[in-house]
């Protein structure tokens, strides 16, 4: 008889806690579901788990994360939404093969330069947090297909996004922001971008409320890019 090696645990919905040490015993786990708990930490053992690939921590009470978390080398897959988060552990830059990043409905302030290490991640979602700017590294995540920003408070966005030759789906609905920077309208890929409820200049507001097509065609425009450099601060 040979005993049954569990690959998967879902401990959702059930008002935990906290989670016991012994969980890093349990080193053949690939998928892990935290969500909706009463979660306010996560034990350093939760770095034993290295064949982990997904992990879901969505809406818990974490304020912090062990730096063991970056140990998970194979994730995939993380949802740390709908916590309390105000800083991400360094190291972050190691997850090789993450492919899903969600943040949002944090109390991010800042987003770490290690982003730009996550050189196989598709989707980020850092919504509903309190950023002031995107970091420039960010233009280093080659094969990022959507990233949701909304609700933060970003006054400027980095030359660099025009890296995103991959990006699709741009969404920034409310923040603080005047201009966009020109580089972005060269994303070929760039499908969906969404400004609404920003402080945009007369010029760009008025394209903006012509919907989505117009406003792509409009930012990859020399037109756009004249009226944003006489714009910049000299």
């Amino acid at each position: 008889y040979q005993r049954r090696v569990r690959t998967e645990l879902d401990f959702s919905h059930k008002k935990i806690p906290e989670l016991p040490d012994t969980i890093g015993d349990l080193k053949s786990l690939i998928k892990l579901n935290l969500s909706s708990n009463k979660l306010k930490f996560l034990p350093d053992s939760i770095g034993n788990l290295r064949t982990l690939v997904v992990l879901n921590c969505f809406n818990n009470q974490l304020r912090e994360l062990p730096q063991q978390i970056t140990n998970l080398s194979d994730i995939e897959e993380l949802n740390l939404s709908l916590n309390r988060l105000t800083a991400l552990p360094r190291g972050m830059g190691s997850f090789n093969h993450i492919l899903f990043l969600d943040l949002s409905n944090n109390q991010l302030t800042e987003l770490s330069p290690q982003i730009g290490l996550l050189s196989t991640l598709k989707e980020l979602y850092v919504s509903n947090n309190e950023l002031c700017k995107l970091p420039v590294e960010i233009g280093r995540c080659a094969q990022l297909v959507t990233l949701i920003a909304t609700n933060n408070r970003l006054t400027e966005l980095p030359d660099e996004l025009g890296n995103l030759t991959s990006l699709e789906r741009f969404e920034l609905t409310n923040n603080d922001l005047v201009h966009i920077a020109p580089d972005i309208g060269e994303i070929e890929a760039l499908t969906k971008l969404d400004l609404s409820l920003n402080p945009l200049c007369d010029e760009l507001d008025a394209v903006a409320r012509q919907g989505n097509a117009a406003l792509i065609k409009y930012i990859r425009s020399n037109e756009y890019r004249n009226v944003h450099e006489k714009a910049r601060p000299k």
